[in-house]
């Protein structure tokens, strides 16, 4: 008889503790859930305004202490059926303590019960619960902030995307543009052949007449020829002077235009253009 009693030890004695503490938790949290779905039925019958008061007089609750248990209630509330009996057990409610259910609010309702089920909650102390609680928050934050550093990284890339297009349309701008004054100088090209063609012409038909005409008469022709020169001298003048002027006034025109996309590139054309114009009146008109 004397072997089956067991020896009373510190140890032992620790454990027993131990086991009544958390019996006692355990009879805590249904009791917890119950004031939750009391004060919460009671709250809901209150005027506007008549809450705090009624929790101070009637059942000497702070507002903090109040909130916790109407927290405990909505979290495990649907896990445990009213019952006239606060402290009668149930099946469904999880095998944890009151300061596990406490603990166990700061993960989301959608993900609490996967954790719950996920973790050996019952052989955990309170604070093993805390940091794997923390653990699981730091995780969900380092995977969201991962999703925005995604996010962004595909954002800059649809943004490089966007600008890399609008340089691709200038360019193909520029090239129409250096295109059109390609055109316009083989015109230019083109008008100054023909009048060369026909000065050597007019030029050929003198020597001719000189060579069947008195000196007097080649006289003639010659001022006849001087004056046919300069006017062809002059028409050519003419001709180049439109010309120059209708291609600066389309170049004037598309530089307002461009002033308003990009205020930096067309202040550097204006540069380039006043220089050339400066530099070819110094050089070509001998100023």
């Amino acid at each position: 008889m004397s072997n089956m009693i067991t020896e009373r030890t510190p140890l032992v004695i620790a454990a027993e503790i131990n086991t009544i503490k958390e019996q006692t938790e355990k009879v805590v949290l249904n009791n917890a859930v119950e004031v939750g779905r009391r004060l919460k039925e009671a709250k809901e019958m209150l005027q506007h305004g008549e809450w705090l008061k009624w929790l101070e007089e009637s059942v000497r609750y702070t507002e903090r202490t109040a909130q916790r248990f109407l927290l405990v209630f909505d979290a495990y509330g649907d896990k445990q059926p009213a019952a006239l009996n606060a402290g009668a057990q149930t099946q469904r409610l999880p095998n944890m303590t009151y300061s596990q259910a406490l603990i166990l609010l700061g993960v989301p309702e959608e993900e609490r019960e996967q954790f719950i089920a996920e973790m050996d909650i019952e052989n955990m102390s309170v604070r093993e619960l805390q940091k794997a609680v923390k653990d699981r928050e730091q995780a969900f934050q380092d995977r969201e902030q991962a999703f925005q550093d995604r996010d962004q990284a595909l954002q800059e890339k649809a943004d490089l995307l966007k600008a890399l297009d609008g340089e691709k349309g200038k360019n193909t701008q520029l090239t129409k543009e250096r295109d059109t004054l390609k055109t316009m100088a083989g015109d230019l090209q083109k008008s100054k052949q023909a009048l060369e063609q026909d000065v050597e012409k007019k030029q050929l038909e003198c020597d001719k007449l000189k060579e069947k005409t008195s000196y007097k008469s080649v006289q003639r022709m010659s001022d006849s020829l001087t004056v046919a020169y300069n006017k062809v001298a002059a028409n050519k003048i003419t001709f180049l002077y439109e010309n120059m002027d209708k291609a600066f006034k389309e170049l004037a025109y598309e530089m307002t235009k461009f002033a308003s996309i990009d205020a930096d590139v067309h202040a550097t054309y204006k540069k380039m253009v006043n220089d050339f114009l400066i530099k070819a009146m110094q050089e070509r008109m001998g100023g």
